[in-house]
């Protein structure tokens, strides 16, 4: 009797001791949660994108005529003082290699200029003695005049043959000096680009300024309107930044900006012009986005961008909204309900799902409008085991 009782013990005791253990297995435990508490700060609404420092004001240097362009001896970050500085030399373009037959062509053109100049010449003598002719022959119809031994009218004529000898030896003269002109047309047909011309014009800027861009620099012919130097005073630097589309229409001139992650402190800036016209960017992953150009001014010292240069990488913020004083939670607490979005608060150890009236959003925070008050507490990042009414047991935070 005694060892039937005592198996029952054993067996109660052993029953016992399973049903506490499944009871404790089985019972609900508290879910571990990360929370964070509700806050009263500061949040601004901003759009913010990728873009590329520039000067405001730059000047391209180009060639006012066409010839041979000398070495520019100009480097990228040369100072250059308007009207000053030289920027580049052009001299004339040296003539054409002339072919064998382009040669004797203009070798026979100038043995004809200079056969026509010979009987310029030779017609030009011919002339003068006649002139000479007339002028003794109007001297000794003068003498008979005096005696009275002619007539009047021989007189006349007498002057018009000795005034007509004289114009003829000018117009000669002047026929031997076209004849010069073509023959020294015709040898000009012959100069090679060996001949070295000494004249040149000398190109300054007509700004001063720091030379930003090389546009040409080696030794070539060039024609009127080429670029060849890029001049900007890096002193007023600006930014120009590429903004979504969507994002730049919220944006207006005189807003509130700043540069940043360009390798040093934030820079104060100021929105200058939102360009009216938006372009097709293809993004990295392959997408078309349509973008539009916003200039932003920076307002500091430019002693806060020292090392900032034209063309370097930067990143533009714009303040769209302002808030001193609004209701900030997590935005890791936010999920999707409904359309809208909700939150987990934690009420007395369980967590209810809120709905909650969201306005500006960070990569940090979230304005909210109703549903949460300063001093609440939510689950941040809920997985799949938060539900609405389970119990939440928050986890140790670490501090820092």
């Amino acid at each position: 009797m005694t060892r039937t009782r005592t198996r029952w013990a054993v067996i109660l005791a052993t029953a016992a001791a399973v049903g506490g253990l499944l009871l404790f297995l089985l019972w609900p435990r508290p879910v571990a949660v990360d929370a964070a508490g509700v806050r009263q700060g500061p949040i601004a609404d901003v759009v913010s994108d990728q873009g590329t420092a520039r000067v405001r004001q730059a000047y391209v240097v180009s060639a006012p005529i066409a010839g041979r362009l000398e070495r520019v001896p100009l480097e990228v970050g040369d100072w250059i003082d308007a009207g000053k500085t030289v920027v580049a030399c052009i001299r004339p373009t040296p003539a054409a290699f002339l072919d064998p037959r382009a040669r004797a062509q203009a070798q026979s053109t100038v043995a004809a200029a200079r056969a026509a100049l010979d009987a310029a010449a030779a017609h030009r003598d011919r002339l003068q003695a006649e002139a000479v002719r007339a002028r003794k022959e109007l001297q000794r119809i003068g003498a008979l005049e005096k005696a009275g031994a002619v007539a009047k009218q021989d007189i006349d004529n007498a002057q018009a043959s000795a005034d007509a000898a004289v114009n003829a030896v000018a117009a000669a003269d002047a026929d031997i000096r076209t004849r010069r002109a073509d023959l020294a047309s015709a040898e000009s047909a012959l100069t090679g680009p060996d001949v070295v011309s000494a004249q040149s014009i000398d190109v300054t800027s007509p700004a001063s300024g720091v030379v930003t861009r090389l546009l040409q620099q080696s030794e070539r012919t060039v024609t009127a309107g080429t670029q060849l130097v890029e001049v900007a005073d890096t002193m007023g630097l600006e930014a120009a930044v590429e903004f979504l589309s969507q994002d730049a229409v919220k944006i207006r001139p005189g807003a509130k900006a700043e540069i940043y992650d360009w390798g040093g402190p934030p820079i104060p800036a100021e929105v200058r012009r939102v360009e009216p016209q938006g372009f097709t960017k293809v993004s990295a992953l392959g997408i078309e986005e349509q973008r539009t150009l916003v200039i932003l001014q920076l307002s500091a010292a430019p002693s806060a961008w020292d090392g900032l240069a034209p063309g370097y990488r930067v990143w533009g913020r714009v303040y769209l909204r302002e808030l001193p004083a609004a209701t900030l939670a997590p935005l890791g607490a936010l999920i999707r309900d409904n359309g809208g979005w909700a939150v987990y608060r934690i009420e007395d150890g369980h967590a209810h799902l809120r709905s909650v009236d969201v306005g500006v959003m960070t990569d940090r925070d979230a304005e909210i409008k109703s549903g949460l008050s300063p001093g609440d507490h939510v689950v941040i990042y809920p997985s799949d085991l938060v539900h609405d009414g389970v119990s939440v047991a928050p986890r140790a935070r670490a501090a820092g």
